[in-house]
């Protein structure tokens, strides 16, 4: 799901009213030197523009990210719905339905609505619909892919004619990204949830929010369309269309791009790069994206289920030549789950680089590999399979590289890429031993990753007394030190037992139009509404 910025001015939005949102975002970027080594985009201003046409590698089923909770999912949804708070280019929350909000206790976060907010059909949004969003947030049914998020919330309730109320069962101080476009709500109308029959996000009932844009057009795999409109309290969005593209084919978007087809790639594969850099009015920022990206270990499913074959398959990850041959550089070698720009704010870049390098030290040794393996259950070797979304050129190339070293020491695995919904049916499947992650840290939360890797229903079957004791800690610890310190200490514990191999943190790419830049590019630039950052060259 679903991401190291440079601070701007736009964290100067924190507490601000948003009517002056799209102003205050052109007078930010105007001192800015133009870029295309990925610091944030170049100087421009928020010029109208007709249409914007955008390709995304992978494809989509539904648009609700509640039921399909994949990157892109994220990124059409924040055009059209809102949360009560929204990470600003920089990773700080800011107000988004909520113009202020406040933590009263360890367990009740009091947020205070703006008075202006619509949905796109025009009717305003009550404390009735925060309320009613939350519960369908909670609802395994309707939401199945974030309801978990909401297990520890007792309930919402409408405290004053624009205040809600949300009650937790017990401290969590990760809590405050909870009710956010980004992570785990989306704020709609009980009224069209109903007329839809409770099934959102489809191509015949779309969605009802409060954002920038409405959804005129959706077909599955296909693409999707977003029409502005005039009801978004954060004023008036400078492109007027939006059209996006799936194209999960790299060189289809190369040749779209060139073609003039379509204006921005996001999310392009670092195997391309060169051909990207040599397509005709066309630039390329690269940036730090919070991702990680690992081999998952389902330790339920034998012969995974054996410390000794999950030792033997990470000492064959070449890890250094993923991140230099595969990703060009453009990368760092893991040695957490936890990322260093989720923990940067309080150990600094160095500090956290640091800290985390202590979680899991395994070198490449095709040598210890097989010592490994001759101590196993399965000492003569096994055969395994590997199931790889399409939309993940470099993932497969790693695999594959690993493959041929497993195979010198008795392991075969086949490596099968596959449509990334697909992909999603593999991790933590007991038809799947061996899966990876590609993680994107939607929030700016250090505990988000190993609540997701280790906590109850993890995907690898892991569990651990003390590992759990500490997640309970992370939860209700205050001190943001003490807290980082939990996060590392409980991961060291847990990756002892290799129930997941880190292979890298990663960067995010994106080619665009020459004439366009991105303002804040970076690992938060499309988890809030973010065509007012597609800025035109002056």
């Amino acid at each position: 799901m679903t991401r190291h910025l440079t601070v701007s001015r736009r964290t100067l939005l924190q507490g601000t009213g948003a009517t002056a949102l799209l102003a205050l975002i052109a007078a930010a970027c105007g001192d800015d030197d133009d870029s295309t080594d990925g610091s944030g985009g170049g100087s421009g201003s928020s010029k109208e523009i007709d249409t914007l046409t955008v390709a995304f590698p992978s494809s989509l089923t539904n648009l609700y990210p509640g039921k399909e909770a994949g990157n892109v999912n994220y990124y059409v949804a924040t055009l059209v719905l809102e949360g009560l708070v929204a990470p600003d280019g920089t990773g700080k929350l800011v107000p988004a339905l909520a113009e202020k909000w406040e933590q009263t206790s360890p367990t009740t976060y009091v947020y205070t609505l703006r008075k202006d907010a619509k949905f796109s059909d025009g009717t305003p949004v009550t404390v009735d619909d925060i309320v009613y969003s939350v519960g369908l947030s909670k609802d395994e049914t309707v939401s199945p892919n974030t309801a978990y998020y909401w297990a520890n919330v007792e309930g919402a309730e409408a405290t004053g004619e624009n205040e809600v109320t949300i009650t937790l069962s017990s401290p969590d101080v990760a809590f405050e990204w909870g009710p956010c476009a980004a992570n785990a709500m989306w704020v709609t109308s009980q009224k069209f949830v109903e007329a839809s029959g409770g099934d959102i996000g489809t191509p015949d009932s779309l969605l009802l929010g409060t954002g920038p844009y409405k959804v005129t057009k959706f077909v599955p795999d296909s693409g999707v369309e977003l029409e502005r409109v005039d009801t978004w309290w954060g004023g008036k969005a400078p492109v007027k269309t939006v059209k996006i593209e799936f194209i999960p084919e790299e060189s289809t978007r190369i040749l779209a791009r060139s073609s003039g087809d379509i204006d921005i790639a996001f999310s392009i594969s670092f195997d391309q790069v060169e051909q990207w850099d040599a397509t005709d009015n066309t630039d390329v920022l690269f940036q730090p994206d919070r991702s990680y990206v690992g081999i998952d270990f389902n330790t339920a499913v034998e012969p995974f289920d054996d410390i000794h074959v999950r030792r033997a398959i990470a000492y064959a990850c070449n890890r250094p030549a993923y991140v230099q041959q595969l990703l060009g550089g453009h990368g760092e070698v893991a040695t957490a789950l936890t990322t260093p720009e989720q923990i940067e704010s309080v150990l600094g870049a160095d500090g956290a680089r640091e800290k985390l390098k202590t979680v899991l030290d395994l070198p490449y040794d095709l040598e210890k590999a097989k010592a490994e393996l001759a101590q196993s259950k399965v000492p003569d070797g096994f055969s395994a399979k590997v199931g790889v979304s399409s939309s993940a050129p470099q993932v497969s190339s790693a695999f594959q590289a690993l493959a041929q070293d497993l195979e010198s020491i008795g392991i075969s695995l086949e490596v099968e890429e596959m449509p990334v919904e697909q992909w999603y049916g593999t991790i933590g499947s007991p038809d799947w031993g061996i899966a990876y992650m590609w993680y994107f840290n939607a929030t700016g939360d250090p505990a988000e990753l190993i609540n997701w890797f280790l906590a109850e229903g993890n995907p690898a079957s892991y569990a651990n007394d003390d590992v759990a004791a500490l997640l309970v800690e992370a939860r209700e610890e205050t001190d943001p030190a003490k807290r980082v310190d939990i996060i590392v200490e409980a991961q060291r514990i847990a990756l002892a037992d290799l129930p997941y191999v880190p292979l890298w943190w990663g960067e995010a790419a994106v080619a665009l139009a020459d004439k366009y830049t991105i303002q804040d590019f970076g690992s938060y630039t499309l988890l809030s509404p973010w065509t007012p950052r597609i800025l035109t060259k002056d």
